[in-house]
């Protein structure tokens, strides 16, 4: 039996507001299989409570107030008039079933056997065994049932506690609270909403993992996650921003102590291609991978050179020691333009190549449309 039809069968037992009945026909085929049984079920329809219209228990979901003001009208009536559930009632039946039979059994099994030996009354015999059979198995049938509508009305009364007012709210969080495995959850709540406990427009929505019970359903997880990425993005964006502003200040701050004006523009051209790269980095997130080495090596050391130039340029004395570590890190600065105006060369690798396919794509296609002249074409190769 297919899901649909597990479902359809399952609807015949149950009422608008999430409770088992018992259906007619149901205790016919009881009667026909065992009187006991048929009677059983028949009173346990009996007990049942009357199951409210599905309209109305929409009304009541989507006013609580005015349900509220039902119960307590109706209290007196309830008070006054209370039935016994139908899982007391089978119980009751079923103990008696199974005692009658258990009790009975023995003298039956004895008195098959005395036929047996002597030969004689055994299809009587065999047929009081058989009753006393069915008496147990309709007793353990109604047992069964019995404690099964207990359950399934402990687990019905839970996730209503569980909901309660809530629009919506997550299948693992209504999981955890039972607990029961996230499948068994989720079949409950479809039980639940197929019954008509939480109204006509409840829903188990599978993209964002809630049972919504009114208004929109919440974000999805795949829209959470994407929001979440993008906000970790942002927030490490401006974590980049302010610190490569920070190393921009600190660049023009040695620069303005400096007095030099030759090394005062190999330090200006310095922070002109820092910035440059950090410009690179901030439009094009996926290219900071390639300035590992240059952030965590290269700048730094680069900084840490110009902050020991600028305080030996700042003793005011122009000693041997001073001079030569001077003369060292002015001859090194040619070297950390050069470096830098490779590192930010380096990150255009990918638009060369984007350029290079563009171009060769387009000169195919106008050679193939007869477009382009062959001394053209020699022009095109030779911008490649």
């Amino acid at each position: 039996m297919n899901n649909n039809g597990q479902k359809n069968f399952l609807d015949n037992f149950r009422n608008p507001n999430g409770s088992y009945h018992i259906p007619v026909w149901l205790i016919v085929v009881g009667f026909c299989f065992n009187w006991m049984l048929g009677a059983g079920l028949m009173i346990a329809r009996l007990c049942e409570d009357k199951p409210a219209a599905v309209g109305q228990t929409a009304a009541e979901n989507q006013n609580p107030s005015a349900a509220t003001a039902t119960t307590a009208t109706g209290s007196q009536k309830t008070k006054t008039k209370k039935k016994k559930s139908p899982a007391a009632i089978l119980t009751g039946l079923g103990v008696f079933a199974v005692l009658l039979g258990v009790v009975d059994l023995p003298d039956s099994i004895q008195y098959l056997v005395w036929c047996i030996n002597n030969d004689t009354g055994i299809s009587y015999a065999v047929e009081d065994v058989a009753k006393n059979g069915i008496w147990i198995i309709s007793g353990v049938i109604m047992l069964i049932w019995a404690q099964r509508l207990r359950s399934g009305e402990r687990i019905r009364n839970k996730i209503t506690a569980i909901v309660g007012d809530a629009p919506h709210m997550h299948i693992s969080e209504v999981a955890e609270a039972l607990p029961a495995s996230r499948n068994k959850t989720e079949k409950y709540l479809q039980q639940c909403i197929d019954s008509g406990m939480f109204g006509e427009k409840a829903y188990l929505d599978m993209r964002s993992e809630c049972i919504v019970i009114s208004g929109p359903a919440p974000m999805s997880k795949k829209e959470r996650a994407a929001q979440e990425a993008a906000r970790k993005a942002e927030a490490e964006a401006e974590a980049n921003l302010d610190e490569y502003e920070k190393i921009l200040k600190e660049i023009r701050e040695i620069n303005d102590k400096i007095p030099g004006e030759e090394f005062s523009a190999k330090i200006s051209r310095l922070e002109n291609l820092t910035a440059k790269i950090f410009k690179i980095v901030q439009d094009q997130p996926e290219k900071q991978k390639k300035l590992r080495k240059f952030i965590s090596y290269y700048l730094p050391t680069s900084m840490k050179l110009l902050h020991n130039y600028q305080q030996m340029d700042a003793q005011g004395i122009e000693g041997k020691n001073i001079s030569e570590a001077k003369q060292q890190i002015e001859e090194t600065m040619d070297t950390m333009i050069s470096a830098f105006e490779r590192q930010l060369d380096a990150l255009f690798s990918t638009e060369n190549m984007d350029v290079s396919a563009d171009i060769a794509a387009m000169q195919n296609l106008m050679k193939a449309d007869g477009l382009i002249e062959n001394e053209l074409t020699d022009k095109i190769d030779k911008l490649q």
